[in-house]
């Protein structure tokens, strides 16, 4: 009984869903702003990695939700069609950002990979 299919996906929905609270709870106790799935999430890697809580125990439920996360991001997607004006004013910004911000990441985490291999 305890190894069958839905108590499987509901234990670890149970268990993702208490890494997230829990990380929230965390996040409002903060004397600054930070967000609480990040920290929930951090929660989840240090149960995983000090093998407090076995992969196997999420590892389904984890799957399903990556299977049907393109679906979480319609809702947000609609979302924006709401401020298709705004976003077209600033799409140079942006782009610049966004472009700025990779070329970034890509020359400390080239730098960083250096260093380590030296």
């Amino acid at each position: 009984m305890l190894n069958s299919e839905p108590f499987i996906l509901v234990r670890g929905f149970s268990l993702l869903l208490a890494c997230l609270l829990l990380g929230k709870a965390i996040a409002g106790l903060l004397p600054f702003a930070f967000p609480g799935s990040i920290i929930g999430l951090l929660l989840l890697f240090g149960l995983l990695t000090s093998q407090l809580l076995p992969l196997s125990w999420i590892q389904q439920s984890a799957h399903l939700l990556l299977r049907h996360m393109a679906l979480l991001f319609i809702p947000v997607a609609a979302g924006l069609l709401g401020y298709v004006d705004v976003l077209s004013e600033g799409i140079g910004l942006i782009l610049s950002a966004a472009l700025s911000g990779l070329v970034l990441i890509l020359l400390v985490v080239g730098r960083l990979y250096q260093r380590m291999q030296a």
